[in-house]
């Protein structure tokens, strides 16, 4: 939903000046990227697994961000290609699986069973809700559609970590659990609207 074209344009204007910084430094829109993918690989490790949640929240979402500076890296260099948004998708779904990895850990650890489960489980169904978009789009479909895309997610996690790491509870497991109900609900609405596509063709 985050994903609409007012969205992006506000991502736009906020991303710039941080792209500006990263070409001053001589980074190619890549090493933004990586750069990016590794400080969230990290952060998750290090900190949510551990239960360390402030500083993990601040330091994940400080990396996360860099997903909206490539791009726009890439824009001011005017070097878009398809090898940058390959290359960056990847490493989102990296990333992705990371962090909920490291969450699972984290509550398995801790014996909740239950939230170690909802981890696995909105894992799964966050991989899938990107693998659906680009499945379909592979056989020339549009699948703009979906209550949760990535940036959605994101802000479930950053909230759920975020709260919790200031000692707000159950902040953590709600966000589990709001993160594997729209990340299911996302999946069902792609598949059907798919589904619709394919029949009226």
């Amino acid at each position: 939903m985050l994903g609409n074209s007012k969205a992006r344009d506000i991502g736009k204007l906020i991303a710039t000046p941080f792209a500006k910084i990263f070409i001053k430094l001589g980074f190619s829109p890549d090493l933004v990227t990586l750069f990016g993918t590794l400080g969230v690989v990290a952060s998750s490790i290090i900190f949510f697994s551990q239960g360390e949640f402030l500083v993990g929240s601040i330091l994940f979402t400080m990396f996360v961000g860099l997903d909206a500076v490539d791009g726009t890296v890439a824009r001011l260099l005017n070097r878009n290609s398809k090898w940058g948004a390959f290359f960056d998708s990847v490493l989102d779904r990296i990333a992705d699986g990371v962090v909920l990895g490291s969450l699972a850990f984290y509550f398995a650890n801790a014996g909740k069973e239950t939230y170690f489960v909802l981890s696995l489980v909105a894992l799964l169904a966050s991989e899938i809700v990107s693998y659906t978009k680009a499945r379909a789009e592979g056989l020339g479909l549009n699948c703009d559609t979906g209550l949760a895309e990535r940036p959605e997610r994101v802000i479930i996690i950053v909230a759920g970590t975020f709260f919790t790491g200031l000692g707000i509870n159950p902040a953590l497991e709600i966000s589990i659990w709001l993160l594997t109900i729209v990340s299911i609900i996302t999946v069902i609405q792609r598949m059907n609207f798919v589904l619709k596509q394919t029949k009226s063709s």
